[in-house]
């Protein structure tokens, strides 16, 4: 129950993105598995063709069509020639059996970072929508956009990172697996030429094999993680957030608390809605409407739902203003809600 938790709160805050970065990341995962089933079933194919080829059985089943038509084919086969160029047609339709699905899962490494930087994008996008709603001020209201950027972020870069350690190793496996069947042709195809009454053609026995059988390319291009993007656009939100919490004041408006002999200190932290004398309210520095208030308070409400509103209004406010602002207070969602006053 705990991980999906873990998952739900991940999908919450984490934005529209992270849906395709997770079907992204299940196809890849879907492309491991069947390669590292196809790399075992090959390998166990392999050693029951070389059994067979060794007793002379070309009637039996490896369980792998490759490997059964290239039975099928030398038992027909005599001519050296001719056993080299089946052997040919075998590499050459195994070997791309063989990187099928490797070229996708690279793909998706490269993909997966990027939907990540487009969540941050997205989650940039959710901070300055709330800034232009209610301005510079608290950073507990901000911080929603950024946990969604750096979410996003993340878990993309997460996938990208994994997946990318597990192309490495299938890229290996494949390699070391090709390499071996490789050296089976050629060691057939020697084999062929060199026994007795057979006809190499025009070869000579001691010629190298084809150079068809090396199909291995030297050098294989593996994806790259570019961080760059995501460096500058993390050290952007560091910087932004770093500045606009130090711009977060109590109210942003200069007011004269009513004085009770009863006030105490709150060491609770606190959501402050200021009232004026005329009557505005004015929360995180900036004037905002009633309906506005009640928005804010449900989104703070909804990431702390234990946060208590306290409202500081001027000693001069009228009572019914008071009354309007802590109704629309206890409509976003406030459980808690005090005035303010000063110690007498």
């Amino acid at each position: 129950m705990a991980v999906w938790d873990v998952f739900s709160s991940l999908f919450t805050e984490g934005g529209w993105v992270l849906y395709p970065i997770f079907c992204i990341s299940a196809y890849t995962w879907f492309i491991a598995s069947g390669k590292l089933a196809q790399y075992r079933r090959v390998r166990r194919a392999r050693k029951q063709f070389l059994a067979s080829l060794g007793a002379g059985n070309f009637g039996a089943r490896t369980g792998y069509s490759p490997y059964d038509a290239l039975l099928a084919k030398l038992s027909r086969q005599n001519d050296a020639q001719r056993i080299e160029r089946s052997l040919e047609e075998f590499l050459w339709e195994l070997s791309p059996r063989l990187n099928a699905g490797l070229s996708t899962m690279a793909a998706c490494i490269v993909v997966a970072p990027l939907l990540g930087l487009l969540g941050t994008i997205s989650g940039m996008n959710q901070m300055f929508a709330i800034i232009g709603a209610f301005g510079f001020g608290s950073p507990t209201i901000m911080a929603s956009g950024i946990s969604m950027a750096l979410k996003a972020t993340l878990t993309g870069l997460a996938v990208a990172v994994v997946a990318l350690f597990f192309l490495d190793q299938l890229t290996s496996r494949k390699t070391a697996l090709l390499a071996a069947i490789t050296n089976d042709a050629r060691t057939l195809a020697q084999e062929a030429r060199t026994a007795p009454g057979a006809d190499a053609g025009t070869q000579r026995k001691d010629q190298p094999v084809n150079s068809a059988y090396h199909l291995i390319p030297e050098h294989e291009e593996k994806p790259e993680i570019n961080l760059a993007p995501f460096v500058d656009t993390i050290m952007i939100l560091l910087i932004f957030f770093v500045v606009t919490a130090n711009l977060y004041v109590e109210t942003g408006i200069e007011v004269t608390k009513p004085r009770a002999q009863s006030a105490t200190p709150s060491s609770q932290k606190a959501m402050l809605v200021g009232i004026t004398r005329e009557g505005t309210c004015h929360v995180y520095g900036r004037q905002v409407s009633l309906d506005k208030l009640k928005l804010l308070v449900e989104q703070e409400s909804a990431k702390q739902p234990d946060l208590p509103v306290v409202i500081i209004a001027d000693r001069e406010t009228q009572t019914g203003k008071t009354v309007e602002v802590m109704d629309q207070c206890a409509l976003g969602g406030a459980q808690k809600i005090s005035i303010a006053a000063g110690k007498d």
